[in-house]
């Protein structure tokens, strides 16, 4: 079984840059949770409020990249698909509003676990089904691509069994299997201890890589 954490060459320019912005993104959603957990005086929230928008202006005057393609396209960050495990909307490890996922992957499988906090609460305590549905898509998406094919989701479909619980660890889990030359069959669950809050199947239709910029 092969860990993705850090995907990258010991000691290189890309691994240094992503730990970095591992690094921010954890700080960022921290920043998160705090603002979700803390009842905030209406004053101090206008002062953090600024002092957030002075951030945003430090990082205005920085190079600005368009989107995922122009990431993987910058000198010493990795391939597209390092690019998409961290960045990719849902669960990229320096995505600073994705819950903190951590996977390891085999075969046409992957596994791992996912820890929701305060900031993706819908029903008291418990998960937005939303993130739910949204990570276990975002899994079996991952294990699609590692089949060799990327591709869109065709069609999902989600069960809800029971609540999923906040502030510990889920274990998530896919399994790909070939339907045909362009479709592939995935299914996941969402569990914690013996209890499965959720289980999710999807047909995945293969795209041209180059649509993707796998290319790159």
């Amino acid at each position: 079984m092969t860990a993705t954490r850090l995907p990258y060459e010991p000691e290189s320019v890309a691994l240094r840059y992503w730990s970095a912005r591992q690094e921010l993104a954890a700080a960022a959603r921290l920043l998160n949770e705090k603002l979700m957990s803390t009842d905030i005086p209406a004053e101090t929230a206008t002062a953090l409020a600024a002092l957030l928008r002075e951030n945003a202006e430090i990082l205005s005057s920085l190079p600005q990249v368009d989107g995922l393609v122009g990431m993987g396209r910058i000198e010493n960050r990795g391939t597209i698909d390092n690019v998409m495990g961290e960045l990719v909307a849902m669960a990229g490890r320096s995505h600073p509003c994705a819950p903190e996922l951590e996977w390891t992957e085999e075969a046409n499988k992957i596994s791992g676990t996912v820890i929701f906090g305060q900031a993706f609460e819908g029903p008291p305590g418990h998960t937005h089904g939303g993130w739910v549905a949204g990570i276990l898509d975002h899994i079996m998406g991952m294990t699609h691509v590692r089949t060799g094919h990327p591709g869109m989701t065709g069609g999902l479909s989600v069960r809800y069994l029971k609540p999923t619980p906040l502030n510990i660890p889920i274990a998530i889990s896919a399994e790909a299997s070939e339907l045909d030359d362009r479709r592939t069959e995935v299914r996941a669950q969402m569990q914690h201890g013996d209890i499965i809050t959720a289980t999710a199947e999807a047909i995945f239709v293969r795209v041209d890589s180059a649509k993707f910029g796998f290319g790159l």
